[in-house]
C-alpha cells in the first residue's frame, strides 16, 4: 500500500510519500519511505494580531496545491492532508480553511496540540526505542512535550512558543537584538515553568527531538563543531556554543551559522533557545535527533491502526 501525507506546519509545509509493505504475520509493516518534499511557507510570519493574513492564505494554497500535485503523481492508496499549529492557532480559522477548500478543493484536517504530541510520539519510537525520557517537538508556532516511561506517555502537553511564531512577536528586523532576545527568553521560560510535572532530570537527561529546530541544531553542530556526521546527538553544551555564534552581535560571527541554513534565519535564534530552555527546566543533558515524527505517527495511526 502506498501512502501519502502533508503536514500543514507553522513554518514549513512538508509532503512525505511511503510505502507500507507487509512484513509477516505477527511483524510490523515495514515502513519505506519514497520521496521527501517541503516548501518553507513561513506561515507564522503572516499571523497578524491573531489571524492568518490575505497573503498568508495565498502561500498555504499555493504550497498546497504544488504538493498535492506531486502526491497525485505517486499515485497513492490512501492520503493525509493535516494542519498543527499553522491553522488551529488562527482565530479565523473558518475562513482560511473555506479558502484553502475552495482554491485546491483541499480540506486539511486540523489535529490539536494533545493529538500531535500523541501521534509524535508514535512516530518517533517506532523507530528509535527508548526506555523512558523526554520528546520534544519544536515548531514554528507551537512545541509538543511528551514525557514516557517503558510503557507509553505519562504527560503530553502542546505549548504556544514556536521558532517562527517567536521572532513574529518580539523580533523587528532580521537578527533579535539582546533585548528582542531576553524578551523570548522570558516568554519561553514563563511558558515551559508553567508546566506542573512530578518529573526528575533523571527522568529527562535525554530528550528525542523532533521538529526542524532540532534538525538545524545537529546540522549547525556537525558543520560549525566538527560534530561526527554519523551521530544524531548533541549535547546541551554544544547546543549553547551553538547559540552563542548565531546570537551573536557580531555579524561576522553569527553568519558562520546563517550562511549554512539560510532559510532558517527567522527561525534559528528562538529555535536554539527553546531547545536551552527545555533543557534548563527539565535537567536535560543529551538531545537524539529523531528522523521520523507527527507524519510517520499520522500514518501508523491512521493508515495501519
Amino acid at each position: 500500500m502506498r501512502c501519502g501525507v502533508i503536514d500543514m506546519g507553522s513554518n514549513s509545509i512538508r509532503l512525505s510519500v511511503y510505502d507500507c509493505l507487509e512484513a509477516g504475520e505477527n511483524k510490523p509493516v515495514e515502513i519505506v519511505p519514497v520521496i521527501q518534499k517541503k516548501i518553507m511557507a513561513g506561515l507564522a510570519g503572516y499571523v497578524k494580531k491573531g489571524r492568518m493574513t490575505g497573503r498568508g492564505i495565498e502561500k498555504a494554497c499555493g504550497a498546497l496545491g504544488e504538493l498535492s500535485a506531486i502526491l497525485d503523481s505517486f499515485q497513492p492508496d490512501r492520503t493525509g492532508i493535516f494542519a498543527t499549529a499553522s491553522l488551529r492557532n488562527v482565530s479565523n480559522q473558518d475562513e482560511v480553511v473555506n479558502e484553502i477548500r475552495r482554491t485546491t478543493g483541499i480540506l486539511p484536517e486540523i489535529i490539536s496540540g494533545q493529538e500531535e504530541a500523541r501521534l509524535d510520539f508514535l512516530g518517533a519510537t517506532r523507530f528509535y526505542p527508548m526506555e523512558r525520557g523526554l520528546l520534544a517537538d519544536i515548531g514554528g508556532g507551537s512545541t509538543e512535550l511528551v514525557w514516557f516511561v517503558k510503557n507509553g506517555p505519562k504527560e503530553m502537553i502542546s505549548v504556544p512558543i514556536g521558532s517562527l511564531g517567536l521572532h513574529t512577536r518580539w523580533v523587528e528586523g532580521l537578527i533579535p537584538t539582546a533585548k528582542e532576545r531576553e524578551k523570548m527568553r522570558r516568554e519561553a521560560r514563563q511558558v515551559l515553568e508553567g508546566i506542573d510535572w512530578a518529573v526528575s532530570p533523571k527522568d529527562c537527561a535525554l530528550v528525542c527531538g523532533i521538529g526542524g529546530s532540532m534538525r538545524m541544531t545537529l546540522q549547525l553542530a556537525q558543520e560549525l563543531l566538527d560534530h561526527d556526521k554519523n551521530n544524531r546527538t548533541f549535547t546541551i553544551d554544544e547546543a549553547e556554543k551553538l547559540w552563542k555564534i548565531a546570537a551573536s552581535d557580531d555579524p561576522a560571527v553569527s553568519k558562520a551559522a546563517y550562511r549554512i541554513l539560510p532559510e532558517r534565519m527567522f527561525s534559528m535564534v528562538p529555535g536554539l533557545l527553546i531547545i536551552l530552555e527545555i533543557a534548563r527546566r527539565f535537567g536535560s543533558e543529551k538531545f537524539y535527533v529523531s528522523q521520523t515524527g507527527v507524519r510517520e505517527g499520522y500514518l501508523i495511526d491512521r493508515f495501519l491502526k
